[in-house]
């Protein structure tokens, strides 16, 4: 009795653990792992990238909540304009790098997948974050300053639109600098400048889409990155460093031998 008692039981589970895996159940399971492997070295090798994406994301979802006028308020606190640039500063110049329009959220995740997450993976985490942080700031104060000379130039005929309360925030500034010194990743010299041109081009084309101001920033933010080459030039490739760490075979030392006496 025990022993049938035993086989129905084993019968019993059987059928509640249902059949077993088929090969399409497999292979789903399969895919699903080499996405999560995908996406884990996408974040081990870009973790400042992965961090801002979060940080921005993150500020995206709580500014759903808030209706219109919440959401112009928060952003106008968090801008470059000229009045925060002048009351606070370093507070908005690093705030304003951390908070986007919603709308903007899909050309920012284009731009971290396409520039910044490749430029941290050959220049590194540090130098790539110093890139991007200078390209930000320089080309916030040039075009604040050019700004200010305007309104303060009668001749130059520029009227003031609401600069002081302007809603100006996002991460296109740093981006398009880490753009810029992305091309010298073109080995080619000849095919390097056709590069800077076009990508040149391109945002200067892209500025009639902007406010003229911020056109203005953009172009700034790419000549920053081509003369900001210098903090990246030593950096060294991390693909090469990565190998070494991963054992991949050093220079070999070869030993002198002892003449035979």
């Amino acid at each position: 009795m025990d022993s049938v008692t035993g086989a129905d039981q084993a019968v019993q589970e059987a059928v509640a653990a249902g059949p077993p895996p088929g090969p399409a159940r497999a292979h789903r399971t399969d895919r699903l792992r080499r996405v999560g492997a995908r996406l884990r070295a996408w974040v081990v090798t870009a973790p400042a990238t992965t961090g801002l994406l979060a940080f921005l994301l993150l500020h995206s979802v709580a500014l759903v909540h808030l209706g219109p006028g919440g959401q112009a308020e928060v952003l106008r606190r968090h801008s470059t304009n000229l009045s925060q640039l002048a009351e606070h500063p370093v507070g908005a110049l690093v705030d304003s790098a951390l908070w986007i329009e919603m709308a903007d959220l899909p050309m920012v995740a284009l731009l971290a997948l396409c520039v910044l997450a490749p430029a941290e993976r050959r220049f590194g985490t540090f130098r790539t974050v110093v890139v991007f942080f200078l390209g930000h700031v320089l080309a916030t104060l040039i075009t604040a300053g050019v700004l200010t000379a305007l309104l303060h130039t009668p001749s130059a005929h520029f009227p003031d639109r609401g600069f002081g309360s302007a809603i100006d925030v996002g991460v296109s500034y740093g981006g398009l600098c880490v753009a810029g010194v992305l091309t010298y990743a073109v080995p080619s010299r000849p095919v390097r400048l056709l590069t800077m041109a076009g990508l040149l081009a391109a945002v200067w084309v892209s500025g009639a889409f902007f406010e003229d101001y911020t056109a203005f920033g953009h172009n700034t933010a790419v000549v920053l990155g081509f003369l900001l080459h210098p903090v990246v030039a030593y950096s060294g490739r991390r693909d090469v460093s990565s190998r070494s760490r991963a054992g991949a075979p050093g220079p070999v030392k070869m030993r002198r031998r002892k003449a035979k006496a």
